[in-house]
């Protein structure tokens, strides 16, 4: 198979370095990569979705493989199957389920998916009429993509007014013209991927993510800094898990969801039970890098029986132990990340600690590794005590301005109640 992985960041170079390995694959192409894995593939470029598409027929690519959402809201899988080339990805009208929270929030409504009270705000008129409904703390949401940014937990009465009248007046653009106001859960989150050919789900292994910036989940929220799987659940969990898959099953089919692609579900394990916080239509980013260094089954072997309806086909092998992931950051995100520092001992410390690394923001100058974002790498490791070699790994490099998280992998700074003291947390509905 010719395939073609669309996005630059770490999650990319993680779905490239899997694809890779299988004996299916004849050539990788790529779009848009980072210099740190643009050497695994050729690299294609176009002036628009069409124009790919086009291209990627005429050279023989049968399968694209799409990382970031908002080219999937753009309608880059709509161009490609106009073209008869098969997409991991959904289509513009499904994309919506992660473009607009408020479209999310009905799908859940009509197929009695369980999620958080919600009301929808377009005006400043609404405001004061809207809070008296909630209890504080509550969760502010734009509707559209925010770059993850979009989101925030209001612990005072005077807090969400203000941040609701800001989100009005443009804060996020377009994005937050319009409001989800969310009643807020306690528990502790879990990020559920699952794939979609559409008539199976199949799901991974549940996987935790960390939302917060600094260690003890302090600090503001980032797009992820560090994940882990599979986590513990108790028997009840996993049966409830099974149950809302299933819901969730049914509701695709019911709707006529027949794209081939990603359903990324935010879960929340409140006291009531699951609820749903929100879709994602993509791979998950720190998520993706933990995942497929554990799983132990060929992704395009997985990505080809998709694409021809046959999901229920596969049978997922996993790697014993645990698989963490560690973002490293630039110092200064996610608001005002520096740029421009040199990473120098990559190879080093690969080799000494047996560690995988995955690239996002990183550019090359002059043979040299310069970091180019706010999130800079991933390192990444499978196996039973992991965790030391990765931060062994992480404190050996030598790159000036990381910044990174030392506790990804502890269970117990979760459930911790948001506003209620300072372990404000990824439990904060979020």
């Amino acid at each position: 198979m010719k395939v073609l992985i669309y996005g630059g960041g770490a999650r990319e170079h993680a779905l490239a370095w899997k694809i890779k390995q299988s004996p299916l694959l004849e050539k990788l192409y790529l779009c848009k990569p980072n210099d740190g894995f643009a050497y695994l593939g050729e690299v294609l470029d176009a002036e628009n979705f069409t124009e790919l598409a086009k291209i990627s027929k005429e050279i023989g690519i049968s399968l694209l493989v799409v990382g970031p959402e908002d080219f999937l809201i753009r309608g880059i899988v709509d161009e490609f199957k106009k073209a008869g080339i098969s997409a991991i990805g959904a289509d513009k009208k499904w994309a919506m389920l992660e473009g607009s929270k408020s479209f999310s929030k009905e799908f859940m409504v009509r197929n009695n998916i369980p999620t958080a009270k919600y009301k929808i705000i377009t005006d400043k008129s609404q405001i004061s009429q809207v809070l008296d409904e909630f209890e504080i703390p509550v969760v502010l949401k734009a509707d559209g993509l925010a770059a993850g940014k979009g989101v925030y937990i209001a612990c005072t009465r005077e807090d969400a007014e203000s941040m609701l009248n800001e989100f009005l007046e443009g804060k996020y653009g377009n994005a937050s013209k319009k409001i989800v106001v969310e009643e807020f859960l306690e528990g502790a989150e879990i990020s559920l991927i699952s794939l979609w050919d559409g008539k199976t789900l199949l799901p991974l292994i549940p996987v935790r993510d960390y939302k917060k910036l600094l260690s003890g989940n302090k600090g503001p929220n980032t797009g992820g800094m560090g994940a882990y799987c599979p986590v513990s659940l108790t028997l009840e969990e996993y049966k409830e898990l099974e149950n809302y898959t299933n819901t969730l099953k049914d509701a695709l089919i019911k709707e006529n969801a027949d794209f081939t692609g990603v359903v990324y579900s935010g879960l929340m394990l409140t006291k009531e039970g699951i609820k749903v916080l929100e879709y994602n239509m993509r791979f998950g980013d720190p998520e993706t890098q933990a995942l497929l260094i554990h799983l132990d089954t060929d992704l395009l072997e997985i990505f080809k029986k998709q694409s021809e309806k046959k999901l229920d086909e596969v049978e997922l092998k996993w790697k014993q132990g645990q698989s963490f992931c560690v973002v490293v950051a630039a110092e200064g995100y996610p608001e005002t990340p520096i740029k421009g520092g040199e990473i120098v001992n990559i190879a080093e410390i690969i080799e000494n600690n047996d560690v995988t690394v995955f690239y996002a923001g990183v550019q090359k100058q002059d043979k040299k590794l310069i970091a180019n974002g706010g999130r800079v790498l991933s390192v990444c490791k499978t196996g039973i005590g992991v965790q030391k070699d990765i931060y062994d790994a992480i404190k050996q490099l030598d790159y000036e301005n990381k910044a990174f998280r030392n506790d990804i992998g502890e269970v117990s700074i979760f459930g911790k109640g948001c506003c209620k003291d300072e372990g404000t947390g990824d439990n904060c509905g979020i």
